[in-house]
């Protein structure tokens, strides 16, 4: 095992495969697989649902929206993903939505925010719903769950939608410098793409997590996210994990490098506490 683990973490630092083809390599689905799901008319707005063995009336489900700096990734890459949850007992559905340069922001929030809401219409059937993200997936989320506007668009609201938020390793005080992300949020809209400008609106609990050797997107991102929700009633905790860096941290979801982070134990911990609390969703507490 020890061998075989050392070769994996050898192949992912020298690129002689991509990190999603190594990793889906050893993941194994518990139920039925059904992909390419459309939640809108467009090619880039479909689904895949990962099933666990049973579903059950309190079967959670997790919508997860990948990174890829809003330009890159697909549903496909994250069999690993969905193969983890499922195995868990968590119905799980990795989510397609446009990327730059078909367009820019808002599109991928509204496309995220088009497929919460089919969940919601089509899958779930009144069960728990979580949505999580990795990178930009994390800030498709957030955005989401703190600005109500998206989801109204479709007709709900996150307070209806989502009890809880997992963000992983997620920008969400995103000030462009490169060229290409200035075209994808450009200036005289920035203040609108941030979820940290949002934090005011109630939300569900969130669980925001990011690695201490994080250089793409810097851990302090998540902390002072956290803080200004909690400033504002919301509930918001972020767990850092020394040693960790940009994709490590998600990556560590599969059993191939799963000791690099604890990032499934505390996704399970969280909507495990959120199950024990009777699912409270959207609770903001007194600030006075």
């Amino acid at each position: 095992m020890k061998k075989w683990f050392a070769a994996v973490l050898a192949l992912l630092t020298l690129g002689a495969c991509s990190g999603p083809q190594v990793l889906n390599l050893v993941a194994q689905t518990p139920g039925p697989v059904i992909r390419d799901v459309a939640y809108g008319p467009l090619p880039r707005q479909k689904l895949d649902i990962y099933a666990p063995k049973v579903i059950r009336p309190d079967t959670p489900v997790l919508v997860f929206y990948h990174g890829g700096s809003w330009q890159y990734g697909a549903k496909e890459d994250y069999k690993f993903l969905g193969s983890t949850f499922a195995a868990r007992g968590i119905q799980t559905v990795v989510v397609n939505y446009r990327l730059h340069p078909e367009v820019i922001f808002p599109g991928f929030v509204e496309d995220g925010a088009k497929a919460l809401a089919y969940v919601q219409s089509n899958i779930s059937e009144g069960r728990p719903v979580f949505i999580a993200g990795h990178s930009a997936g994390a800030h498709i989320a957030a955005m989401i769950a703190l600005d109500p506007t998206f989801l109204a668009a479709d007709g709900t609201n996150v307070c209806q939608a989502a009890k809880g938020v997992i963000g992983i390793a997620g920008p969400y005080d995103f000030t462009p410098v490169e060229p290409v992300f200035k075209r994808i949020f450009p200036a005289e809209i920035l203040p609108n793409t941030k979820p940290i400008n949002f934090v005011a609106n109630p939300a569900p609990p969130m669980l925001l997590l990011h690695g201490t050797k994080d250089t793409t997107v810097l851990p302090k991102r998540s902390e002072e996210l956290a803080a200004a929700l909690r400033q504002k009633g919301n509930q918001a905790d972020v767990k850092l994990y020394p040693g960790v860096d940009h994709l490590y941290i998600l990556g560590a979801l599969s059993p191939v490098v799963r000791r690099t982070a604890p990032t499934l134990a505390d996704i399970l911990a969280f909507i495990e506490a959120q199950k024990a609390a009777g699912y409270p969703g959207c609770r903001q507490r007194d600030k006075s």
